[in-house]
């Protein structure tokens, strides 16, 4: 077959004769033209590029989980400024920032926490014995009943009807609409949560009130203040009633497998704990004014736990996985044969930790 197409050849191209000259004939004279044949990679190279491009990988992967988890913490504060426009929303109607059972009944036996004490008073689904014994005795519809410890045999009683919750409030005998929308990948369950000093089953947790999540997945710590005078926080001994209390956050800090991950606060929180009478130097830290130490930032304060899922973990901030820190240290021990922890403020730097912290009120 003859090449057609071409009105004069170029010298040193193939005519077209009957010698048996074709198309791939001349093809496989420009493959052999000097200058213009192929070599492999040398080993070296080839470990040169996948270098190069392990290095890149890195790179992008490590840009990636920062922009995750930027996002991660922009949506949660988002979520805690929600939740303390609704406190604020709620204390300017009612001049008491909320709470369905008083913060010092709830510090005494916290059967739930605070921040599921306040989301309840936002959202409605609650119907307190306090309230009127009559109408309590009434609501037969309700999925929890939780009766608080007051001492001497007196019992301080609500019931809760989940399918009610976010149908708004009744205070005073007259309803309100509710002061907090969360969405339901911010609100529900917790996994881990303590219930009657144990943790329950993950099928079994019909007593269990729904709480705030961050986007972790873990929940939101909601610490309101009990009185304006006294000590901020109980660091151990005889001493007044303080501001606030850690002991309302209690059946989160003391969970060995909470949230989402099933993190172990109890063993790696610095924040503190109350079955170890461990007060938390931190918390106290957290809520100080930065230019008035002693006195507290607000009327209430949110904490999430943030990328670890630990709130004030002893392996972030100053401290590390292989080599964790404590920031308190026992000093002695109370009258009551209770160990009185002192904070070693040496070794905190407050900035270092991941978690983020929401402050409301006055």
């Amino acid at each position: 077959m003859s090449v057609t197409g071409f009105s004069k050849p170029s010298a040193g191209w193939p005519r077209a004769t009957g010698q048996g000259n074709t198309l791939m004939t001349a093809l496989n004279r420009i493959r052999t033209i000097p200058g213009t044949k192929s070599r492999a990679f040398t080993l070296t190279e080839l470990i040169v590029v996948i270098a190069i491009i392990v290095l890149l990988v890195g790179l992008l992967l490590g840009a990636l989980g920062q922009a995750r988890k930027k996002a991660k913490e922009t949506a949660t504060m988002a979520t805690m400024r929600g939740f303390a426009a609704a406190c604020e929303a709620f204390h300017q109607e009612h001049d008491f920032y909320p709470g369905v059972v008083p913060e010092t009944i709830l510090a005494n036996d916290p059967k739930m926490t605070g921040t599921q004490n306040a989301l309840l008073h936002l959202l409605g689904g609650y119907t307190r014995e306090a309230d009127g014994a009559a109408e309590y005795a009434e609501v037969v519809d309700f999925d929890i009943e939780i009766a608080f410890d007051l001492g001497d045999g007196e019992l301080y009683r609500i019931k809760v009807e989940r399918n009610r919750i976010g149908d708004g409030p009744i205070i005073g005998n007259k309803p309100y609409p509710p002061y907090f929308t969360p969405t339901s990948k911010d609100f529900g369950i917790v996994d881990g949560q303590l219930a009657n000093g144990v943790v329950p089953e993950v099928d079994n947790v019909p007593g269990i009130v729904p709480t705030l999540r961050d986007s972790w997945g873990q929940p939101i710590l909601y610490f309101r203040r009990l009185r304006s005078v006294g000590p901020l926080v109980a660091l151990g001994g005889a001493q007044a009633p303080p501001q606030f209390t850690l002991a309302t956050a209690q059946p989160y800090l003391d969970s060995p497998q909470l949230g989402r991950l099933g993190r172990d606060q109890l063993g790696l929180s610095n924040l503190g704990s109350a079955t170890q009478a461990r007060p938390g130097p931190l918390f106290a830290k957290l809520l100080e004014h930065p230019a008035l130490a002693g006195q507290a930032r607000g009327a209430f304060m949110l904490l999430s736990a943030g990328a670890d899922a630990i709130f004030m973990s002893s392996e972030d901030g100053p401290g590390s996985p292989g080599v964790p820190n404590r920031v308190w240290a026992p000093v002695g021990v109370s009258g009551d044969g209770l160990p009185i922890f002192e904070p070693d403020y040496s070794a905190d730097t407050l900035l270092e930790y991941d978690d983020l912290v929401q402050f409301g009120g006055s």
